[in-house]
């Protein structure tokens, strides 16, 4: 009764390694996305760090900007624009911040969707938000996720503060990942 008692708790606590194991390497998996692509695309946004902006989309990469004025552009000119924006002496920074609703991964790809909220001071000096939903899909290239499409809409200014909210925080892939 003694070993067999033994040999349940040895293989619980074995098996609570286990669990605990890969429970790590899926918040690794899941940090290392978030900080690859939402991370950088912040820290670009609120200090106008083209060359970190840039270094964050693949080559390949395709951007299509949805809505009533929709528009697709291949990487070069989607960030020659940034570039010329950022570039301005009168640009004021911006802070921009992710929410998801969803993540699908496998190895070597990333499909997430969510809503971002872009907060600036505007002319008058006053502090506003603007809301959009988007989709991006990132693709491991060497160490690092890069964006290869990335598609946004404020969905005729129907995406609010609501839909933001409604949305997970990054830390939370337990709740988005759909794996």
């Amino acid at each position: 009764m003694a070993k067999l008692t033994l040999s349940f708790f040895t293989f619980l606590f074995f098996f609570t390694c286990t669990i605990n194991v890969v429970t790590a390497q899926k918040a690794s998996i899941h940090d290392k996305i978030n900080e690859d692509m939402y991370g950088k695309f912040s820290r670009a946004y609120e200090t106008l760090d083209y060359d970190l902006f840039a270094s964050i989309h693949s080559k390949e990469m395709i951007r299509v900007a949805g809505g009533n004025n929709g528009n697709i552009k291949n990487v070069t000119a989607y960030l020659e624009g940034y570039k010329k924006r950022w570039s301005d002496p009168k640009r004021r920074t911006a802070k921009i911040s992710f929410r998801l609703f969803e993540r699908i991964l496998s190895d070597a790809i990333v499909s997430d969707r969510g809503i971002y909220k872009v907060t600036y001071t505007n002319d008058k000096n006053q502090l506003k938000n603007s809301y959009g939903q988007f989709h991006v899909l990132l693709k491991l290239e060497g160490k690092d996720w890069k964006i290869t499409l990335d598609y946004d809409s404020n969905e005729n200014k129907s995406i609010g503060k609501d839909n933001f909210d409604a949305a997970f925080a990054l830390s939370d892939y337990k709740l988005y990942c759909k794996q």
